[in-house]
């Protein structure tokens, strides 16, 4: 039997080791946008506040009353802070994403994307508890 040109070539060489990855978003960067989410969630902690009594009030009232119509105001005003806070998830979102793609570390990523995730959890809850009262 012949030899095989592959079985008398020489050993490959090794090369150097590649760079380690690096994370698509330092630790300051992640506690800036955290920090973003919680001050989007203390505005829209403190329009709720405004935005409970009016809803209340105009439960059961009509359609056409102004009640009825400050109490919608009041739920997009709440609305557009949770945006906000959403934003912020989207942003990490696309960074865990990203870094699916890219094979960088997402841990730090991920654990951010959880807290300001609990955030917006929150506030869609506080949404929807209003809306169910209002009859929405």
């Amino acid at each position: 039997m012949a030899t095989r040109a592959f079985e008398s070539a020489a050993a490959p060489v090794a090369s150097a080791p590649a760079e380690p990855i690096r994370p698509l978003a330092d630790a300051a960067a992640l506690r800036a946008l955290v920090a973003r989410a919680a001050e989007a969630d203390n505005g829209f902690t403190r329009e709720a506040a405004l935005a409970e009594p009016l809803v209340r009030r105009a439960s059961g009232q009509p359609v056409e009353s102004d009640t009825r119509a400050a109490a919608l105001v009041a739920m997009a005003d709440l609305a557009a802070r949770r945006g906000a806070a959403s934003a912020v998830l989207a942003e990490l979102d696309r960074l865990v994403a990203e870094s699916a793609t890219t094979f960088a570390p997402a841990e730090d990523i991920e654990t951010a994307r959880g807290t300001v995730e609990a955030l917006v959890s929150g506030q869609n809850a506080t949404m929807a508890r209003l809306w169910e009262e209002l009859g929405q």
